[in-house]
């Protein structure tokens, strides 16, 4: 463990002790970054000294070219203004520049005001527009689809008809538009735009294959809550059209089918109605290669993207029903099978690997998710590099872990850590452990009910704050890795428990009044340290201290700017008078006064009630909450 702080540590500090070098020393081995910079500027050099050579003509053995008299002087480009112009604009809207779009525009207006006063012949055509609209759409321009429409409109003034590609390219702003939208208003704006333009372009025999694909990608992403089943609406549209036309500019392919099964995956994946999704992915999928098997459409073969994102959509509803990881293993174990017997197709890569691996850890089937990444490493092991596990696939085993907990649990879950540590320090930067690994190491380790195992969650907890101290700020600990370890101590069997979680807290409290509000105290850190006191056993003097300390953190909670109690918080401190109080009437007391803050703060729910009929006496619990 040492050696991975040493290492990172030294990682940060490299860059401050560049300027130093020794000519009798051995030279340090270049980090990652610093070997990138010396292959651009290798890149860049390079070719600039071999041009500096081959141009001195003292030193060329190849003599001049004469030119070729029958060659014309000037270029097509340079005959025509407007094919001049339009390479100048698909280079502005292909370059990727922040500007781009804008320059293109004024570019255009300066060959039309050209045109208008009779310089130039020809005019800027359809193909310098759509140019102009490609640039919007692959710049970062707020609003690009409205300057698309606004552009469009310019064509129809002049005259210039929109064709195929105009159309395209501004449903391509749309999908842009769409992707970072963050209001269901402003992406069911965007949608129907998309809709009315496809149905347009149907109206006027311009859509094609492409148009489809677009519109049903926009929907995909939309995220809004029927974007699934509108979007297979306009798959079985598009379907219709080919079969009843023949035309093979709109035959569906298998990007068609794999975004409606990415809509599938992704519409509300968080929700009761995932695991029926996760069907519907998968019946498309069946359709897809019902239709390519049977010589229906030789266009839709299912891929590795298709099988992926059907996996994908079982993973994510693996939370709502278990059997859904079984699912997504089936069909990983069909496209191995596949894959063996030939088609290359469907290799399965590290992100169907970690989707399976994913849904296993959910359901908290850990051992399952660590067969996985066992076979990710054998298959790394014998050359295949696109198998490679990598912080993720690492993160979510131990996440598995975490969730089941168990002694084994634990011992596996810190195994895996610090192999990642190792790993890393041999210099294997793809398996990093970052803030989520160290959380989820910690909570199984405070489930595990190991001896000791707070402590040790607590010293990994203290080696984060090591490492962030030095400006490993990925590493640095938050609040929910310090609510993670008070909650070991509340599960494990330490005696000062409480005094652990309460010096925690106050170490919360201290930094983030100092400005790390990265660990500012929340409703779960005064609820973790309740539970601690109420778990807490012991002497006489051991139980009054831990009774004063749950009592302290319930009074700091509702005091704290930053956070409010929750029911949970009174059902904690109810348990923390049930095993630390001594049963009479200044328990019974205190229990219905706290009752009835509970009751004047909206939060005196069913398991508040309950606890109170656990706390008090049978007569004194029937009176406090029959009262009104």
């Amino acid at each position: 463990m040492k050696k991975f702080h040493q290492a990172t540590l030294l990682a940060l500090l490299a860059t401050s002790c560049s300027g130093f070098s020794a000519s009798n020393q051995r030279r340090p081995k270049k980090d990652f970054s610093a070997q990138i910079v010396e292959e651009v500027i290798v890149k860049s050099v390079a070719p600039k000294v071999h041009n500096t050579f081959s141009s001195n003509p003292n030193k060329s053995k190849n003599k001049r070219r004469r030119p070729n008299p029958n060659q014309r002087e000037n270029s097509i480009s340079q005959r025509d203004p407007i094919i001049s112009l339009n390479m100048n604009l698909d280079y502005l809207a292909k370059s990727g520049q922040r500007d781009a779009a804008i320059r293109a525009e004024e570019m255009l207006q300066r060959i039309e005001a050209l045109h208008d006063d009779g310089y130039y012949e020809k005019s800027p055509d359809v193909c310098s527009y759509n140019s102009v609209i490609n640039a919007y759409a692959h710049g970062k321009v707020s609003g690009a689809s409205g300057h698309a429409h606004r552009l469009m409109k310019r064509m129809e003034e002049k005259g210039i008809e929109p064709n195929s590609i105009t159309w395209n390219t501004v449903l391509r702003c749309l999908l842009n538009e769409v992707r970072e939208a963050n209001k269901k208003e402003v992406s069911e704006e965007k949608v129907e735009d998309a809709e009315s333009i496809i149905a347009n372009m149907e109206d006027l025999g311009l859509v094609n294959t492409i148009s489809y694909n677009t519109v049903i990608s926009i929907l995909s992403k939309s995220k809004l809550p029927d974007a699934a089943e509108r979007s297979e609406v306009w798959l079985n549209r598009m379907i219709d059209q080919f079969e009843k036309t023949g035309d093979d500019r709109i035959q569906p392919d298998t990007c068609s089918f794999n975004s409606v099964i990415h809509a599938y995956a992704n519409t509300n994946r968080f929700s009761a109605g995932a695991p029926q999704r996760a069907k519907m992915a998968e019946r498309i999928i069946n359709r897809m290669e019902r239709s390519y098997q049977s010589g229906e459409n030789d266009q839709v073969k299912p891929d590795v993207v298709s099988y992926s994102a059907v996996i994908n959509a079982y993973a994510k509803a693996a939370e709502f029903d278990k059997d859904c990881a079984t699912k997504a293993m089936d069909i990983l174990n069909r496209m191995v099978k596949m894959y063996e017997g030939g088609d290359k197709d469907v290799k399965p890569n590290k992100r169907t690997y970690t989707s399976v691996i994913n849904a296993f850890a959910r359901t908290g089937e850990a051992e399952a998710a660590d067969n996985l990444l066992t076979q990710m490493k054998e298959y790394y092991a014998l050359g295949d590099t696109s198998l490679k596990p990598d912080t993720v696939c690492y993160s979510s085993v131990i996440d598995g872990y975490a969730k089941i907990g168990g002694e084994e649990a634990g011992f596996r879950a810190e195994e895996l850590l610090r192999e990642m540590e190792d790993r890393y320090n041999q210099g294997d930067i793809d398996v990093k452990p970052n803030t989520r690994t160290y959380r989820s190491a910690i909570t199984a380790l405070g489930k595990s009910r190991q001896p000791r195992a707070a402590e040790k969650a607590e010293q990994i907890l203290e080696e984060m704050e090591y490492m962030g101290s030095f400006g490993a700020q990925d590493l640095a600990p938050n609040t929910i890795c310090y609510n993670a370890v008070i909650d070991a101590y509340a599960r494990g069997r330490s005696i000062g428990k409480a005094y652990r979680a309460e010096l925690l807290l106050e170490k919360m409290l201290e930094e983030s009044e100092k400005g790390n509000t990265l660990i500012r105290p929340d409703t779960i850190t005064f609820n973790s340290v309740i539970n601690a006191a109420a778990r807490s056993f012991g002497d006489p003097i051991v139980r009054r201290e831990a009774y004063l300390i749950g009592l302290g953190a319930f009074k700091k909670i509702h005091e704290y700017e930053h956070c409010n109690p929750s029911s949970i918080t009174y059902v904690l401190f109810l348990n923390v008078l049930k095993n630390l109080v001594e049963e009479g009437d200044a328990r019974d007391n205190m229990a219905e006064r706290t009752f009835q803050l509970s009751v004047s703060l909206g939060l005196a729910n069913g398991k508040v009630r309950e606890q109170v009929r656990k706390t008090c006496s049978p007569l004194v619990a029937e009176r406090i909450l029959s009262s009104k």
